[in-house]
């Protein structure tokens, strides 16, 4: 999917990550796809110039693996304090998921996560 960067594109696709997952069978992923999908996607939308998004969904086995890209170079990936209001996203990712990246090239920066094991 290819997304416009708006304030209300985390939820579209976030919902439409829970729809994929829970066609697929994979009901019991939905609440932290939902959640580090908002954070990936709110990152590229409130961090970057981009202005589009790419969100790719790959079901494999029993694994889930989303993908966002965007065309903006790697943001600062410092974390928040316990009462800071933000930069705690990718440490929510890291705590939801399996596994997570961050990798950066010359067009653009994708952020993955998965789900499943």
């Amino acid at each position: 999917m290819i997304a416009p960067s708006r304030p209300d594109t985390p939820r579209v696709v976030r919902e439409l990550v829970a729809l994929i997952l829970r066609s697929a069978g994979f009901a019991h992923l939905v609440e932290a796809a939902r959640l580090c999908t908002s954070e990936v996607v709110t990152n590229a939308h409130r961090h970057t110039r981009t202005t589009l998004i790419g969100i790719d969904v790959t079901v494999v086995g029993g694994r889930v693996t989303v993908e966002v890209c965007d065309s903006g170079p790697v943001g600062r990936l410092a974390g928040g304090g316990l009462l800071d209001t933000g930069g705690r996203g990718l440490a929510l990712v890291g705590a939801y998921c399996d596994d997570w990246a961050v990798v950066s090239g010359d067009g653009g920066t994708v952020v993955w996560f998965r789900l499943g094991g």
